[in-house]
């Protein structure tokens, strides 16, 4: 086959290709580009997933007309001037291909003023060929809007995921840099409505306003300097059992990086939590132009990097929860507490807790027993609405469009509260105080899923998702507190499904079963018995 120069247009897709995976990654660029400029003020504003509209307005300083058409050209930088240059790069873009990018697969207008003109520019594009310019009214500083991403390139769109997951990745990416600049006005309106709206102030500040101040009230705090570099942040151990989240920066650039799992994987185990790590780096200890989208660095000195992470997270100060093997307590935990006439031993297996209570020994089944505490809650109207700070979007199919209407009391009875957010879509504004956030959203899609089998009424598919899974390791303190809860409960002894919650042992057995009646060692006189 003869070989030949493609196409500019083609050329173009396949450049935006490697740096516009999906509508987050439009997002993060022109984030990242604003930040760049010095703006303070930053706000992002969706439409159905980002396939419709991404809107980025930033109040930095604009750009003079001259300057508007070459931001738009492949390779227009004024980041850098040579090749040397990018050795020491300190901003987030430098390649001069996220604005072309963006352009060359999406309809895009721009507009920008700088403070000293009396009006500014708009320059409107088209698969990357402009299309108008002229002369605009509009604040100092730089709005970009990209429409009907992916319009041009069918295959693309295709790939694209639901909006829930769009939505998610746009949540993640945007959450990233409201961590990384905790002192800038950043805002996220998704079709039209707020979901995120965030003051300047500190990184616990930003850190509870993303979070919830119950996540981070057990923030431990990591540092460390060494001759490659200073290592900063805080980590949440999950008594829960979560995922790990991580989110990674090098000089406040949201990055993935092998060495840097390694390390916190091996300093961590396999515990959940969040991992929040700042890394601060001499640019030239670092290669940021490995990834077209600048997403993974490269390190000069793996191993020291690698050395410094885990010390620094190694001399945290670790919850005594974390340092255990079968039984989530240390040996000197087992003290034999009292917990309304039961005597609490311990956790077995992440999935039982055992206890002793008038003569006879009790295996608690966790998850059941957490399910009758939730069931007469919810029968008995003691749930509060928890306020959530993010909402969540849920996608709906249209037979849970028509259940959503049938269900809409018992919904709003369980503490649900919610909102049409477009056509199939709707957002949790407020949840059951015993829904955690984060996993709000995967709840009641579940719910949902259930309830159509309808098999089972809301309270007791709820108070299941809801509860504690077999596998997940308590703190000392979340055992007493659930069995405490469970011994108050008006039935107790099956779970909200009417499965056993318990499994209950005679110690006169457990003795008969040991041969231990009389002299248990066959030696008469032998008072040690």
């Amino acid at each position: 086959m003869k070989i030949r120069i493609l196409p500019p247009d083609v050329q173009q897709q396949i450049a935006a290709g490697e740096v516009i995976e999906r509508p987050a990654s439009v997002v993060k660029e022109l984030i990242e580009n604003a930040l760049d400029a010095s703006a303070d003020t930053i706000r992002v504003e969706i439409q159905e997933g980002g396939r419709r509209l991404i809107k980025v307005t930033d109040n930095g300083p604009g750009m003079a007309a001259e300057d508007v058409g070459l931001a738009c050209e492949r390779f227009a930088t004024s980041k850098i001037t040579s090749a040397t240059d990018i050795a020491r790069i300190q901003t987030f873009g430098f390649r001069g291909e996220a604005l072309p990018s963006i352009a060359s697969v999406s309809r895009l207008r721009l507009l920008t003023r700088q403070r000293e003109d009396q009006l500014g520019t708009e320059h409107r594009l088209e698969a990357g060929r402009l299309t108008s310019q002229r002369q605009a009214g509009a604040p100092v500083g730089t709005s970009v809007e990209v429409w009907d991403v992916f319009y041009n390139t069918p295959a693309r769109r295709r790939f694209m995921r639901s909006l829930r997951t769009e939505y998610g990745h746009i949540l993640g990416t945007f959450t990233r840099f409201a961590l990384a600049f905790p002192d800038t006005n950043l805002s996220l309106s998704f079709d039209g409505r707020e979901v995120y709206s965030f003051q300047p102030g500190s990184l616990q500040e930003r850190l509870t306003a993303c979070f919830g101040g119950e996540t981070t009230s057990g923030l431990e705090e990591v540092e460390d300097a060494g001759l490659s570099g200073r290592v900063w942040g805080a980590v949440l151990p999950s008594q829960a059992g979560w995922r790990r989240r991580y989110y990674l920066f090098v000089n406040r650039r949201p990055i993935r990086n092998r060495t840097l799992y390694r390390a916190v994987r091996d300093a961590w185990g396999e515990a959940g939590g969040l991992v929040l790590l700042f890394l601060e780096l001499h640019p030239s200890q670092l290669d940021v132009n490995i990834h077209p989208a600048k997403a993974e660095v490269r390190f000069r000195d793996d191993t020291a990097i690698y050395s410094l992470v885990r010390s620094a997270l190694e001399h945290r100060q670790r919850p005594a929860w974390l340092q255990t093997e079968a039984v989530a307590e240390q040996q000197e935990a087992y003290d034999g507490a009292s917990v309304n006439g039961f005597s609490l031993v311990g956790q077995v297996e992440n999935s039982f807790l055992l206890t002793a209570s008038e003569g006879h020994v009790y295996l608690l089944d966790q998850h059941a027993a957490e399910e009758r505490v939730l069931y007469e809650r919810l029968q008995n109207g003691r749930v509060q609405a928890r306020r959530l700070i993010a909402p969540q979007v849920v996608k709906l199919s249209i037979d849970e469009q028509a259940l959503l209407d049938d269900t809409a009391e018992a919904l709003s009875a369980c503490r649900f509260e919610l909102d049409a957010f477009g056509p199939g879509v709707i957002a949790l504004r407020a949840v059951p105080d015993f829904v955690e956030p984060q996993s709000s959203g995967l709840i009641f899609s579940r719910l949902l899923a259930r309830l159509r089998n309808k098999k089972e009424d809301i309270t007791q598919a709820l108070s299941c998702l809801a509860a504690l899974k077999a596998g997940q390791m308590l703190s000392r303190e979340a055992q007493e507190q659930l069995l405490t809860a469970w011994t108050q409960t008006a039935h107790p002894h099956a779970c909200a499904h009417d499965r056993p919650v318990y499994f209950r042992l005679s110690l006169d057995e457990v003795r008969r079963r040991l041969g231990r009646t009389g002299l248990s060692c066959g030696f008469e006189g032998n008072d040690e018995s």
